[in-house]
């Protein structure tokens, strides 16, 4: 993980148990270091799904917990996006074909991007407002079959990013976390607080 040296001291040796979390698809490293969970994620990782028919990516590493009902989830994030489609963020998932993220993420002209995407088969994906480096809070609130995402740079003052319809069944939990993927590029880094 050369995009966030972190001295001997600062590792620790052995990982941390995430009691109630769970992984889908392990990262190439994670460490736990004074309350930030850095994780890496190896190259050729994605979670998409194209509307061109191509083989869906479902393969980035994404870190969740089973939530039921309304709730809202956020993170402080700051992701070394080196390649197109690098990128950090927030999840929630209800199956492979539906789930949402909101990143973090390096565009196609090199610019860093908040960006949504919606899956319900296909992936419907938006890019939102530029951002100066690769830092900012990230939030996903759910209000019964209604999510918002949003972001912002000081913790504040939150900026819209975008709202949809998600229909979850009342017997299953929408699964809520992060992810870091690389889907072009050698591998993706992000710190995430909070």
């Amino acid at each position: 993980m050369s995009s966030f040296p972190l001295s001997d001291t600062d590792l620790l040796t052995v990982q941390p148990d995430l009691p109630d979390f769970e992984w889908l698809n392990g990262p190439a490293e994670w460490i736990i270091n004074k309350g930030s969970m850095v994780i890496a994620s190896t190259p050729k990782t994605d979670f998409f799904r194209s509307p061109r028919g191509a083989e869906p990516k479902d393969n980035a590493p994404f870190l969740f917990y089973p939530l039921f009902g309304d709730f809202s989830v956020r993170t402080h994030l700051t992701v070394d996006l080196k390649a197109f489609g690098d990128a950090g963020g927030l999840t929630i998932r209800l199956s492979p074909e539906r789930w949402a993220k909101l990143c973090i993420e390096r565009s196609p002209a090199g610019e860093i991007n908040i960006v949504s995407v919606v899956t319900d088969g296909y992936s419907d994906d938006a890019n939102n407002e530029l951002l100066s480096s690769g830092e900012a809070f990230l939030r996903i609130t759910r209000r019964g079959s209604l999510i918002g995402f949003h972001h912002s740079l000081d913790g504040k003052t939150w900026r819209f990013a975008r709202n949809f319809h998600f229909e979850v069944p009342e017997e299953k939990p929408l699964l809520a976390g992060i992810h870091v993927q690389s889907p072009y590029g050698d591998g993706c880094s992000a710190v995430f607080n909070e």
